[in-house]
Parts: structure tokens; sequence; C-alpha cells
């Protein structure tokens, strides 16, 4: 069986969230998609809920979705998560119709990275 770099970033992303989730921290794993089909690439992002901060995984350290790989998140509405950078500066994309409060595996709904204007969407691994 091949083991292609989605399914070892899902399985990080998954074994993170979990052991987040079994002590209550409320960690949200997901893992995006380009919009365009034609780009195959992945990425994963986490988002802490106790403390608001993010962190983006691509593999091999690409920089293709985000350049910044970490940094705070905030609801500026129902479902609309907007992502800055560390000292809330910059803002650097958005994840939209998710909910962190109720999350769970399988939702799915739309984003964008800023930085390199990429349009995707997501799912809750």
């Amino acid at each position: 069986m091949k083991i292609t770099t989605f399914r070892v970033l899902v399985a990080i992303l998954v074994l993170i969230g979990c052991a987040a989730l079994a002590d209550d921290t409320g960690t949200v794993s997901l893992v995006g998609k380009n919009d365009d089909t034609t780009d195959t690439k992945t990425f994963g992002l986490m988002l802490v809920v106790a403390d608001h901060t993010w962190r983006e995984f691509e593999p091999e350290n690409r920089n293709h979705y985000f350049v910044t790989k970490k940094g705070v998140w905030g609801e500026v509405a129902p479902n609309l998560i907007i992502l800055r950078n560390q000292d809330s500066s910059k803002r650097v994309g958005e994840v939209t119709q998710l909910n962190t409060k109720n999350a769970k595996k399988g939702d799915k709904g739309p984003g964008k990275a800023d930085e390199t204007g990429i349009t995707f969407h997501w799912e809750v691994q």
C-alpha cells in the first residue's frame, strides 16, 4: 500500500485533534484543498479553541497556501473565522461556515488564504 503525503498529514492532524479533544482543550483540525481541482496540493489547519491560536501544515514545508504558518484567530461573526499573524497585525486568511464550539468530523466549508489568493474548501478531520 502506498502511503501518500495527504494520508500522513491527515493522520497527524487526527492524532493531534484526538489528543486535544480527549482532555477538553478544544482543538479543531481541518484539511484543505484548492477549489481549483487541477491543483492537488493539500494543507492542514489546526485551531486551538482555548487560546485562539492556529497552525498551518503543508507537506515538505511548502508555502503554497499560507506563507504565515501560525498565529491567532478570532470569530468576527457567526461561522466566520479570521486568521491573523502572531501579533495580530496582519490578516492572512479566513475559514467560513465553521462553528468551533460544535464542529464535528465531516463538517465542510469554504475558505481563503489571503497571502496567496487561493480559495479552498476544508473538512473537519
